[in-house]
């Protein structure tokens, strides 16, 4: 009888596939990738640090220099006392037309590495004062009230007279009158406000009713930033030009029409002034540029390139380059080019994570288009001979050089962009993402199963 030997057991596979020996590494790569994330917040807090530090050089010199400034138009304050005599208060009259003109002379101004934009402005205004008439008059103070016109008072209000000078004035009908503080002429001096300058016409220049008066008010101004006008008045223009190139229109309305060139910029406003006062009361002197309901216009003095905001932008993109590179390595030991070890995932996440630190660094002396590309370079090259000791191949070399490279380049013009950014970030992950499923398609993510 012949007896069957029993079949010996099939020989262990001693090729396991390339994938399943890889898998397990994608815990700790995990861990490394939150890791490497991490070790990027310590320089998020110091560029959030360096921020608030060039705002709190701004805050200094809106102290030393001058603050935004808003001028509101001239208005002519009439005193009176009530019918009973018991309190004083006062009629304010709205120029019926208004012409200003304002010239902006801005330049930088630095401290250490950080810098602001200041500016002094030359403001001269022309119009015309029509005197209401009695019953206009009474309609508003009540009957019975005393108006005490020769009294009468042309007020101009700006957020600070820092930059005054002695040439500044004003005329009435002709006539020169000189701007005093208000404190000067009013009591109590509770009723003013430092920032109010205040010009006493001649008592015989106030005209009956219904005469139309021509005056000229002309200033000088420092400010930090930005200035807004206030427009008052039936008609009312405002022109607003300066050497500087990135003007942002900005208050209660858009220019009419504007010029803007890479030297400079002029812009023109124009308001027929339905649904503000002509003619109000107050019981005190002075009052807020709200209380006449009229919004104030005017321009921002921007940076061509706001550093700080554009290294905090850049900083949020942090995450990218990390996760590029880490898919780059994990493609490379997928299609078998090489084999990596988690520390070398965690090296190639420290060099990478550097970069925002590097364009802050030479970016705040340099500017930060320069501080990008240093940045950039720095971080490419070391990370690019780093791959090529790893890989010890030419063409995984290239790749991730080429990758690493290319996201700097597109991040940089990303950045740049302000209307399509959006659009054209969404394009770009989705052909990315298109790019890995394409390449992973040589791998064969069910080997070893079952």
């Amino acid at each position: 009888m012949r007896l069957s030997m029993p079949s010996e057991p099939p020989m262990p596979n001693c090729a396991a596939p390339p994938l399943r020996r890889r898998l397990p590494k994608l815990g700790p790569i995990a861990l490394i990738l939150l890791a490497t994330l991490a070790a990027g917040w310590p320089i998020a807090a110091l560029i959030g640090e360096r921020e608030t530090r060039q705002a709190g050089l701004r805050a200094d010199f809106m102290k030393s220099w001058g603050p935004d400034q808003t001028v509101q138009a001239p208005v002519l304050v009439v005193p009176y006392v009530d019918a009973g005599g018991l309190s004083r208060h006062y009629l304010k009259i709205a120029p019926e037309s208004l012409s200003t003109t304002v010239g902006l002379v801005p330049e930088r101004r630095t401290r250490g590495l950080f810098s602001a934009t200041v500016y002094t402005a030359s403001v001269g205004m022309a119009g015309i004062f029509s005197i209401p008439s009695q019953s206009n008059v009474e309609e508003r103070v009540g009957r019975g009230a005393t108006i005490l016109w020769k009294e009468s008072l042309l007020s101009l209000e700006a957020s600070a007279l820092t930059g005054m000078t002695t040439g500044d004035h004003a005329a009435w009908d002709g006539a020169a009158i000189p701007w005093r503080n208000c404190g000067e002429l009013i009591d109590p001096i509770e009723e003013c406000r430092d920032s109010l300058l205040v010009a006493r016409p001649p008592a015989a220049a106030i005209p009956a009713a219904g005469r139309r008066i021509p005056f000229q008010a002309t200033m000088t101004l420092r400010g930090t930033g930005a200035f807004r006008h206030v427009l008052m008045g039936r008609q009312a223009e405002l022109v607003i030009a300066a050497p500087w190139p990135t003007p942002g229109f900005a208050g209660g309305a858009l220019p009419s029409d504007s010029t803007v060139t890479d030297a400079a910029f002029e812009a023109r406003w124009r308001s027929v002034g339905y649904g503000q006062p002509s003619l109000w009361t107050a019981s005190r002197l002075s009052e807020t540029l709200t209380e006449a309901r009229a919004a104030p216009v005017g321009v921002d003095l921007l940076e061509a390139v706001p550093t700080y905001r554009m290294i905090h932008r850049t900083s949020k993109y942090g995450i990218l380059f990390v996760v590029l590179s880490f898919t780059v390595y994990g493609l490379m030991e997928l299609l078998s080019v090489a084999r990596i070890h988690a520390v070398q995932y965690g090296l190639l996440g420290a060099s990478v994570t550097l970069f925002p630190l590097l364009l802050v660094s030479f970016a705040e002396p340099l500017g930060y288009a320069a501080g990008y590309g240093i940045g950039a370079a720095f971080v490419l090259t070391q990370a690019s001979l780093y791959t090529a000791a790893v890989t010890r191949r030419m063409v995984p070399t290239a790749i991730f050089a080429t990758a690493l490279g290319g996201l700097f380049g597109f991040l940089y013009v990303l950045l740049s962009l302000e209307t399509y950014s959006l659009l054209v970030g969404s394009v770009a992950l989705f052909l990315v993402l298109s790019a890995v499923m394409a390449v992973t398609q040589r791998v064969d993510w069910r080997a070893g199963e079952g």
